[in-house]
C-alpha cells in the first residue's frame, strides 16, 4: 500500500520503527513503554477493526424477532431494539416501539381498548383490557376464522337434518301394534287377547253388570230402605238391640254393609222363628214353658249365665242340663253344660271360668238350646244373648283444647286393631285415628282436624277389632272444646332507618 504522506512537502521522513512510546503499558492490548510507534498503531488498529466488525449490524441474526424489512440500520438502531423489547416483556413500556425507529409513536403501533369478549389474564393473574392495535387486529381475525369455521360445521349440520327431515316426512304413517294380554275372566286368558278387544268385552261385561246391579245412585237409594231406627230397635230373639249385633253397622254407607245389617237381621227373624216353631202350636203344656237367658262377663276369663221363667212341673231337662254354646269373633267356640232348671230365677246366676279356647278380647254370642220333658211331651227353647266385651274397653282421658283433643289410654289386651273415632255430639264424624296390630301398652294420640272448633260438643270412643273380627265398641265418651281465648299481641322489634 502506498503510504497517504509520501509527496507531502515539509515532512521529514522519519520511520516510525525509530519512534518510541514512552507512555504507560497498556495491558488490554498488550503494550508496553518503550514499544516502537508502528507496534503501537498495528495493535491499535487490530483493535479497531475487532470492534468494527463486532459491531456490525450484518453480523447478527434477527429472524426470531420477525422484523421483516423494519430490522434496525446500525448497531445503536439494534440496541434501542433490544432495550425496547426487554421493555415490552417486563412491561416497563406501556407504548411498546414502533416498526420504523425512526418512526415516530403512534397507532398502528398503539395501546388501544379491547372488547370485552378479548379481555385476558397476563401472567401476572391480572386481568387486561387493552391490547396493540396489531395484535388486536389478529385476534379479530383469528376470532373471525373460527366463527366462520363453526358457521360451516353449522351449516354441514343443518344440511344433515335437512336430509333427515325429508326422509322423515317420505316414509309412510307408522302403524300402532296394540299389545296382547291374558284377561282372568272377561275372555278366555289362552291364547293372549288384543288388548282393545279384552276392553270391548270389559266394557259389555260392566255395562251388564251396572243393569243387574243399578247404578252407585239406585244402589245408595237402596240403602236408604233400611227400616227407620233399626239399630236402635229391639232383637226379635234374645235381649238387647239390633246395634248390639257384633258384625252390626251403625251408618249403612255402602252395600257391603247394608247386605250384612240384612243377613243379621234375617239371622234374627229366623232364631225368633225356630223359637216360635219349638214352642207353638203343639196343644200341650210346652206353651207354658217360658224362659230367658242374660250373659254377663263378670271378670277377665268368667262369664255368669242369668236364667228367668218359669216351668211346669213335672218337666225335666234330659240328662238334667241343657247345652250352652259360646262362639266368640273369631268363631272359635265352647260348649257348656248347664242345668238350667236349678238356676232358674237364681239372682246369683251360673259362672262359668277359664273361657279356653275363647278369645276374652272379643265379645261372645252365647246359644241356649232348652230342651224340657214330662215324659210324653218335648218342649224346646232357641235362645241367643249377645254378650258387650267392655272389659277389653281401656279407661279412655281426654285433653281437649280449644283446636285439639288430645287423649290417652292404655290396652291390656293381646294383638289388636285400635281405632280411635271423634265424632259431634250429634253423630257427625270429624276424624278417626287407627293403631294397628298394637299389643299392650300405653298409647296416645290428638285430634287435630280443621273441623274441630272451639266451644263444641264432641264425643269419643275406641273400637276395638282381635283378628279381622267385628270390633268392639266401646262406651262413648263426651268432650267438649273449650272456648278461644284472645290471641296475645306479637311484639315487633323496633326498625333501624339509616339515613344517608
Amino acid at each position: 500500500m502506498k503510504p497517504l504522506n509520501t509527496n507531502n512537502p515539509g515532512c521529514d521522513p522519519i520511520s516510525s520503527n525509530c519512534v518510541i512510546w514512552q507512555g504507560p503499558d497498556i495491558e488490554c492490548i498488550n503494550l508496553c513503554k518503550g514499544d516502537t510507534v508502528s507496534t503501537v498503531v498495528n495493535k491499535l488498529a487490530l483493535e479497531l477493526c475487532n470492534i468494527l466488525d463486532t459491531f456490525n449490524i450484518n453480523n447478527f441474526d434477527l429472524a426470531c424477532l420477525t422484523l421483516n424489512d423494519c430490522g434496525p440500520q446500525d448497531f445503536q438502531s439494534l440496541l434501542q431494539l433490544l432495550i425496547q423489547k426487554v421493555c415490552d416483556l417486563e412491561n416497563l413500556n406501556p407504548d411498546g416501539s414502533p416498526c420504523d425507529p425512526t418512526a415516530s409513536e403512534g397507532c398502528p403501533d398503539c395501546i388501544v381498548d379491547v372488547a370485552e369478549c378479548f379481555y385476558f389474564i397476563d401472567r401476572l393473574g391480572d386481568q387486561q383490557t387493552t391490547m396493540q392495535l396489531v395484535d388486536y387486529v389478529k385476534a379479530i381475525g383469528n376470532k373471525i376464522c373460527q366463527i366462520v369455521s363453526q358457521i360451516e360445521t353449522i351449516n354441514a349440520t343443518l344440511d344433515n337434518h335437512e336430509n333427515r327431515i325429508v326422509v322423515l316426512e317420505n316414509k309412510p304413517d307408522p302403524t300402532l301394534d296394540l299389545p296382547f294380554i291374558s284377561p282372568s275372566c272377561v275372555l278366555p286368558s289362552s291364547p293372549a287377547q288384543p288388548i282393545d278387544q279384552v276392553l270391548i268385552a270389559l266394557e259389555q261385561q260392566f255395562c251388564q253388570l251396572r243393569d243387574a246391579t243399578g247404578d252407585p245412585t239406585a244402589i245408595y237409594t237402596a240403602l236408604l230402605n233400611q227400616c227407620s231406627g233399626l239399630t236402635q230397635s229391639s232383637k226379635l230373639n234374645g235381649s238387647g238391640t239390633m246395634g248390639n249385633i257384633p258384625g252390626w253397622n251403625s251408618t249403612v254407607s255402602n252395600l257391603a254393609q247394608g247386605v250384612t245389617n240384612m243377613w243379621l237381621t234375617l239371622c234374627d227373624i229366623r232364631a225368633a222363628i225356630q223359637s216360635i216353631q219349638a214352642t207353638c202350636c203343639t196343644g200341650t203344656a210346652c206353651e207354658d214353658v217360658s224362659i230367658s237367658m242374660e250373659v254377663v262377663l263378670t271378670g277377665p276369663d268368667q262369664l255368669t249365665f242369668f236364667f228367668s221363667g218359669s216351668v211346669p212341673g213335672g218337666f225335666l231337662e234330659p240328662g238334667s242340663s241343657s247345652t250352652v254354646v259360646v262362639t266368640d269373633a273369631l268363631s272359635s267356640s265352647k260348649t257348656i253344660n248347664i242345668p238350667v232348671i236349678n238356676y232358674l230365677n237364681n239372682p246369683g246366676g251360673y259362672t262359668v271360668t277359664n273361657l279356653a279356647p275363647l278369645n276374652t278380647a272379643t265379645n261372645f254370642v252365647a246359644q241356649l238350646n232348652f230342651q224340657v220333658t214330662d215324659g210324653e211331651s218335648e218342649c224346646g227353647r232357641v235362645i241367643t244373648d249377645t254378650v258387650i266385651n267392655d272389659a277389653v274397653c281401656p279407661s279412655l282421658t281426654l285433653i281437649p283444647t280449644s283446636y285439639e283433643i288430645g287423649f290417652t289410654f292404655t290396652y291390656a289386651g293381646g294383638t289388636a286393631d285400635i281405632t280411635a273415632v271423634l265424632e259431634t255430639s250429634g253423630g257427625l264424624p270429624v276424624q278417626t285415628i287407627v293403631y294397628g296390630g298394637i299389643g299392650a301398652g300405653s298409647y296416645n294420640g290428638t285430634f287435630n282436624s280443621a273441623s274441630i272448633v272451639p266451644g263444641v260438643n264432641y264425643r269419643v270412643r275406641l273400637e276395638i277389632s282381635v283378628g279381622g273380627a267385628d270390633p268392639t265398641l266401646c262406651p262413648w265418651q263426651p268432650v267438649s272444646t273449650p272456648a278461644a281465648s284472645c290471641i296475645p299481641p306479637t311484639a315487633v322489634s323496633a326498625l333501624s332507618i339509616k339515613i344517608n
